[in-house]
């Protein structure tokens, strides 16, 4: 079987129309109908009907199932060639989300460098939620993901290494400044600048407000921690982010959740299972260990 038949076929099914598949991938519209035809004598049943009258393609079940198994196909097939171009060109592509990048990773990039890997190493930025589907898609080869309960899938490793709680941050003159802790019940009236929602901060963000039971206004949504902070100090908002974030600034203030059972910020390295790592890859993950072990110093 060809998987170029496979490639076609998929699209097909997406756009129901075999002139702008062919167009898709620069062929003739004959190229996309013999390759539905080689398919259908491959599985011996009818994959899609053509409508004449109402210019309709109707994919049947067989082609509904068979788009299904194509799907996971051509996914594997697009991540063997990202794993395999990295195995070739020795390079090792981390997912870092962006606090969990300023906190850890310059302790993990002076060992990289000391042991001359640094140069090495590609690092692409992201929410914990989007670097697990990066991650399971195999744009990266290794993450240091947060997540707000241990991470448990059957295509991933997940190896925890640190928890911090979350907090609340507010600006140098907001009346809450003056508190050192808070419930997160007393914030029911304020406004809120967050991160998007693909940081698992948004997930124990709204756990939180669920179990006190109310709707958060929620003024501003930023990827950028320095942006937070900036929106913060003017009083645009107050957010709430893991206490490993230091503002290493002097107009806003940190207050603890004396909330019982609140969330905690987990920090795990996770990498994927059937990954064939290289031997620079890992080395990549023993320098990990090394700096990101229980007591930093594993």
């Amino acid at each position: 079987m060809n998987t170029k038949d496979l490639a076609y076929f998929h699209q097909l099914i997406s756009q129901k129309n075999f002139s702008q598949v062919a167009d898709h991938f620069g062929v003739t519209q004959p190229t996309i109908t013999l390759a539905v035809q080689r398919l259908e004598r491959e599985f011996n049943a009818r994959l899609v009907h053509r409508d004449r009258v109402h210019s309709q393609l109707i994919v049947t079940d067989a082609g509904q199932q068979l788009d299904v198994h194509a799907s996971a196909v051509l996914r594997s097939l697009h991540v063997a060639h990202q794993e395999i171009d990295r195995l070739t060109q020795q390079q090792t592509v981390l997912g870092l989300p962006p606090i969990i990048e300023n906190h850890y990773f310059p302790r993990v990039a002076a060992r990289l460098q000391a042991a001359g890997m640094l140069e090495n190493i590609r690092t692409i930025e992201g929410g914990s939620k989007w670097l697990r589907t990066a991650l399971h898609d195999g744009q990266a080869d290794i993450g240091l993901l947060g997540s707000t309960a241990p991470l448990s899938y059957n295509s991933l490793v997940a190896e925890e290494f640190d928890r911090q709680p979350f907090s609340i941050f507010v600006a140098k003159n907001h009346p809450l400044a003056r508190r050192k802790r808070i419930t997160f019940s007393e914030l029911r009236h304020e406004r809120f600048v967050l991160f998007t929602r693909s940081f698992i901060h948004d997930s124990a963000f709204n756990q939180l407000s669920h179990r006190n039971h109310f709707r958060p206004n929620v003024v501003f949504r930023s990827a950028d921690t320095h942006l937070i902070m900036n929106l913060v100090a003017e009083n645009v908002g107050i957010t709430f982010l893991t206490a490993l974030v230091d503002p290493h600034r002097d107009d806003v203030v940190r207050l603890d959740l004396l909330d019982d059972e609140q969330p905690a910020f987990i920090s795990s390295i996770v990498y994927r299972n059937n990954h064939v790592m290289t031997a620079a890859q890992k080395r990549v993950l023993e320098i990990l260990h090394a700096t990101l072990g229980p007591t930093g110093s594993r």
